[in-house]
């Protein structure tokens, strides 16, 4: 059976990595707090795919956001 890991247990464990958490827990802002990881992978793909968990699960990221926000996502596909 996995250990519940902190985030930033799993952050300096799993950097710039895609994370399929289970058994988490989230503080008020919803921010994950600990959990099992489930899979990880420097390829999203990899974490996402096939089979599907049966039991609750969350998708992180550790490294840094390249998003620079919805205006400027816009702005590029020339929304606005």
């Amino acid at each position: 059976m996995k250990n519940k890991l902190s985030w930033q247990e799993m952050t300096n464990i799993y950097p710039d990595e895609w994370l399929l958490i289970v058994d988490f827990e989230v503080d008020n802002s919803g921010r994950i707090t600990n959990g099992k990881v489930e899979r990880h992978s420097k390829d999203k793909n990899d974490v996402y795919k096939l089979p599907a968990l049966t039991k609750s699960s969350a998708f992180r990221y550790t490294g840094k956001s390249t998003f620079s926000g919805l205006r400027s996502h816009a702005k590029q596909l020339h929304f606005i």
